[in-house]
């Protein structure tokens, strides 16, 4: 361990009895900073972090190491950088995925021993079907489900997911009675949808936005907040009627062990907020068709263990 990560350990500590709080803020970041990505190189959550890497070390004036540590669907990457030092100097990404996985108890590592420092962007989750499909609205959706119970065969990826728990939030809402059909990823749903092997399907705008332009699919129903700019004519869960659907993402953000400073933590917010302002961020974000949803340090922490808790009532 180096002098400087031990003089950053002496303040966390002295931070966390109330000392020298403010030369823990002053000194952060002198030394470069490890960002650990727990998916595989190449992958879009690979992509995502080293695009974000290259904007945020420009704002905190320190180099930034990505090290990719794939393997059990990013448990293994996630525990590896939960168990490191608390100083600021280990920091790494996820997505919704943490949520999932730390709700299911698949994985070695307890929602306590993670900080989230920020949501950074997210992709919302949709209601698909067929470009021939006879559902034309969400209403025409719902009222032939509810007249037909187990008729409408609903595909979404795993059978313990984003998709199966935006599922079970949409029978009860509707009341409906939907027969749901798990797959392995959102290209088997796409396929399946296309194929008119399935009604409908549950999964982001990324996988289909190709196959809605083209006509090939049509979204019923989105989970944002407000309407896509891209998507105007689509209405969202929220207007419906449906509260609990609205603002659902699937979001990617940056995460630290638990017992990080404050004062760390809140640095680093601050330099992804302003990292999210760089051209060749904002062309990623274009190029990805991808929704801004920053939320800072303390918000975002509250968010996840929120989201951790509601995926272990619904899974």
């Amino acid at each position: 361990m180096t002098t400087t990560r031990k003089f950053g350990l002496i303040a966390a500590i002295a931070a966390g009895l109330g000392l020298g709080s403010a030369a823990t803020a002053q000194d952060y970041p002198n030394e470069s900073i490890t960002w650990i990505i727990p998916f595989s190189a190449g992958s879009g959550a690979d992509t995502f972090a080293r695009t974000l890497i290259l904007a945020t070390e420009k704002v905190l004036g320190v180099p930034i190491v990505p090290v990719n540590r794939d393997g059990g669907g990013s448990a293994i990457g996630t525990a590896f950088a939960s168990a490191q030092a608390p100083d600021g100097y280990t920091i790494f990404s996820s997505s919704d995925t943490l949520a999932v996985g730390v709700a299911a108890g698949q994985w070695p590592v307890e929602i306590d021993a993670i900080q989230g420092v920020a949501r950074v962007n997210a992709d919302y989750k949709v209601l698909v079907v067929p470009g021939n499909s006879p559902f034309q609205t969400f209403e025409e959706f719902r009222e032939f489900a509810l007249a037909n119970p187990g008729a409408v065969r609903l595909g979404g990826v795993g059978a313990r997911s984003f998709s199966s728990v935006f599922a079970n939030k949409l029978i009860a809402n509707t009341g409906a009675q939907l027969n749901y059909i798990p797959y392995d990823g959102g290209s088997q749903i796409v396929a399946a949808l296309v194929g008119e092997n399935i009604e409908a399907g549950i999964t982001t705008s990324s996988n289909i936005n190709a196959q809605v332009d083209a006509g090939d699919l049509r979204i019923l129903a989105h989970s944002l907040g407000q309407r896509a700019v891209d998507r105007p004519d689509v209405p969202t869960f929220g207007e419906i009627g449906y509260a609990d659907m609205s603002d659902d993402l699937l979001w990617r953000g940056v995460f630290a062990p638990a017992g990080t400073p404050d004062e760390v933590l809140q640095a680093l917010s601050d330099a992804l907020q302003e990292a999210i302002k760089d051209p060749n961020w904002r062309a990623y974000m274009e190029n990805q068709r991808q929704q801004d949803a920053f939320m800072p340090y303390g918000e975002f922490d509250d968010y996840v263990k929120r989201i951790v808790a509601e995926y272990k009532a619904g899974l």
